[in-house]
């Protein structure tokens, strides 16, 4: 008989487990989500809508989606926040019953005789769910009265802020541009008479008018984000006059921008005219509307050419570059090949392999060379500037672009007052650059020429991992 008793007491407390799951945990999660089903104001999925129409005296709003995409009907035919409409319908779904007052013959206490709000949706296959109409906040603080329908009871819902604040504003797209960035292939500014033309070619922006010459890539992105950002902060008027335009500075246009790119048929632009209180008044391109944005991007686009030009010489950065040859500098050339992350190969003079650190001095200091003046408009006689022949050229190769052509710089002679000519191939300017770095970038090509290397079939037969101690 003892052998049976833990068999059965084994089974007894299967039995009674199961009776705790399905009696007891089940039971009770069923009950709980009974519960919360019953406390929803609104019981719907955000795809099962298909339409919603928002009412305030004097204002009607209504949405409707078709093909998985939400459009603006009333009060005009707009494109909508569709992360807007989103949050909107997931507020709606969040909303919970506080308290049921029952049925009240008389509306006006709670204000919902003629309630400020009203909220009307329509799910798939045209079916209407129960009308919503929110009144007065509860002066218990416990949410706001509302009603389902014409004559269901008066409830007190908590959740229901963002249905309160949604607006025309609120709900329609503010974004002015749409783009993609990487696509962008040219922009064009016009303000204060002066137009500039820029153009991205194979990922590099440069100036072509007023000037020729390369841009500076982190200004221009700068300049691209803040287009790709701005938003419409007050839709003034749907359809100006050409009066109204004109007293806001926009007929013509104070600024003009326009866009260009593979994506458009036609290119976009932001015309924008007189400022008002933080805010530019401007014209949507999409829709033709006044519109107010905020006067925070208007630095960048009344950035001059010597704004968006780029100052540095470095062609390439450090981190980046496969090869440098430097001739004219010393008697002899220099010429650098990338071994690895820490070693280079000296090719000329004296072969061999050199330690990162004299190297990484020397493209420091090729990094702080910079424009400081630019002549535009050259002599056609080059020798006057010390460039024919150059003085010295700096030839630079990228990794990954070995077979390309380099990257030059050209070193002229001194002006005589402290600067040096150089010239930035292929572009057609001269530009003037602070002679004391070029000495300093001078004695660290000597020092890189002098170091002594470790001849490249001894290095070949070290580990891959041995390190070659720098020169002291």
């Amino acid at each position: 008989m003892r052998r049976w008793r833990i068999p059965i007491a084994f089974a007894a407390l299967l039995g009674l487990a199961g009776y705790v799951y399905f009696f007891e945990i089940k039971s009770g999660e069923e009950k709980q989500k009974k519960k919360e089903e019953s406390e929803k104001v609104l019981s719907f999925q955000n795809d099962q809508i298909t339409a919603m129409t928002l009412s305030r005296p004097g204002e009607t709003i209504r949405l409707e989606k078709s093909g998985g995409h939400w459009t603006i009907q009333k009060p005009l035919p707009a494109p909508p926040d569709s992360d807007a409409v989103d949050r909107l319908l997931t507020s709606l779904q969040s909303m919970r019953i506080s308290h049921d007052l029952g049925r009240q013959p008389d509306g006006s206490p709670y204000n919902l005789q003629n309630p400020p709000v009203s909220l009307e949706l329509t799910v798939q296959g045209g079916k209407q769910l129960p009308a919503l109409f929110l009144g007065d906040d509860s002066p218990t603080g416990g949410g706001a009265y509302a009603r389902l329908g014409q004559d269901g009871q008066i409830l007190i819902v908590s959740g229901a802020e963002a249905l309160r604040g949604a607006t025309l504003f609120s709900l329609r797209d503010k974004t002015f541009f749409k783009f993609d960035p990487a696509k962008l292939a040219g922009l064009d500014l016009r303000h204060d008479k002066e137009e500039i033309a820029l153009q991205k070619q194979e990922g590099k922006w440069s100036l072509q008018s007023p000037v020729r010459a390369p841009a500076e890539d982190s200004t221009m992105s700068d300049l691209i984000s803040s287009l790709e950002r701005l938003t419409v902060t007050e839709f003034v008027e749907e359809k100006p006059s050409p009066e109204t335009l004109a007293k806001k500075g926009l007929a013509p246009p104070r600024i003009k921008v326009a866009l260009h790119g593979e994506e458009w048929k036609t290119d976009p632009q932001l015309s924008v005219g007189a400022s008002d209180a933080g805010s530019l008044y401007a014209i949507h391109p999409g829709s033709g509307a006044l519109v107010k944005v905020s006067d925070s991007i208007e630095p960048k686009l009344k950035s001059s050419p010597m704004d968006l030009r780029k100052k540095d010489l470095m062609p390439i950065q450090r981190w980046d570059l496969e090869s440098l040859r430097i001739t004219g500098a010393l008697p002899a050339a220099l010429e650098l090949k990338r071994r690895g992350d820490k070693e280079w190969d000296r090719v000329s003079p004296d072969p061999g392999i050199l330690p990162d650190e004299p190297v990484d001095i020397l493209l420091r200091s090729l990094t702080d060379l910079k424009a400081e003046g630019f002549l535009d408009k050259p002599s056609a006689k080059p020798g006057i500037y010390g460039l024919d022949p150059p003085h010295a050229k700096l030839e630079f190769r990228k990794q990954g672009e070995e077979g390309s052509n380099p990257s030059v710089l050209e070193i002229g002679k001194s002006d005589g007052h402290g600067r040096i000519y150089v010239r930035q191939n292929p572009w057609p300017s001269v530009l003037l650059v602070q002679e004391s770095i070029w000495q300093r970038a001078s004695e660290q090509i000597g020092k890189v020429v002098q170091e002594k290397p470790q001849p490249a079939a001894s290095a070949q037969s070290q580990p891959a991992s041995a390190a070659i101690p720098a020169k002291k």
